[in-house]
């Protein structure tokens, strides 16, 4: 887990970093097809959505209200923050992996964009105490 100082000098619980969305290239003549979008949870978990399921959590996230949407972001959160603390059984991996993507996908909507391939390079922290992310875009 990686305990960076954001831009305000807060301490966040959890940081996901991602390269932004990649458009995979077809062998043959170069063509883009879909991509996958990758992701670290903290220093030592790399994560990745594959086109389909990102796709359809965008779809599943744009239905959601902005309260709904908040309030699934703090209960993803917090059960994250949890797992992270008790050292990451592996057993729980796969609700790690799902948690973030939930915390991730939200703060790129309220971010304001508007479509999963144009996620650009960024980092996600989330500040406990203050019960919500911040999201720096090109880092």
């Amino acid at each position: 887990m990686r305990f960076d100082s954001g831009l305000d000098q807060t301490v966040p619980s959890f940081t996901l970093v991602c390269p932004g969305y990649r458009a995979a290239r077809s062998k043959e003549a170069g063509v883009l097809s879909e991509g996958n979008l990758t992701f670290t949870i903290g220093s030592h978990v790399v994560a990745e959505i594959d086109a389909g399921d990102l796709l359809e959590s965008w779809e599943a996230a744009e239905s959601l209200s902005p309260g709904e949407a908040v309030k699934m972001t703090e209960l993803a959160a917090d059960h994250l923050s949890d797992l992270l603390e008790s050292g990451l059984p592996a057993a729980d991996l796969t609700e790690a992996v799902t948690d973030a993507a939930v915390v991730f996908l939200l703060a790129m909507r309220r971010s304001g964009i508007s479509d999963p391939k144009r996620i650009p390079a960024c980092t996600v922290m989330w500040n406990v105490q203050e019960g919500r992310e911040h999201v720096v875009f090109g880092a």
